[in-house]
């Protein structure tokens, strides 16, 4: 029976990079890791590519690991270059773009309901 606790998602920036390279004209995403209490995915955006405005249902942290995006949050434009690490709350809009060619990791805190609205508040009692 396997007993870990932890998981080696990457052992380096250079691994986590080469995950998911940029293509030009293209955004592209990839789960790398789902487990209890969050998620891992790489996302790659060419330079001028967008990711249109969207809301992610649990809070999340966005860091770039190559290039330079802008992350438009709160009517507000947030410049992210290489390094930059941004804390966005659940179900808040926002929209990246691409000042360069970028590779980020973006990481999903909290496990997301898929059905929120049909799942029921508490569980009925055994019988």
């Amino acid at each position: 029976m396997d007993a870990r606790r932890h998981a080696l998602i990457a052992g380096d920036a250079e691994a986590l990079i080469g995950v998911l390279p940029v293509e030009p004209g293209s955004v592209r995403s990839r789960r790398i890791f789902a487990g209890p209490g969050g998620s891992a995915v790489r996302l790659a955006l060419a330079r001028g590519e967008v990711l249109e405005e969207h809301i992610s249902t649990v809070p999340l942290l966005l860091q770039v690991l190559s290039g330079h995006v802008a992350v438009d949050v709160d009517d507000e434009r947030v410049d992210l270059p290489i390094g930059g690490l941004l804390h966005i709350d659940a179900n808040v809009p926002h929209a990246v773009e691409g000042l360069e060619d970028a590779q980020l990791l973006l990481l999903l805190m909290g496990e997301r309901s898929r059905h929120p609205r049909t799942e029921p508040a508490t569980r009925p009692p055994s019988a």
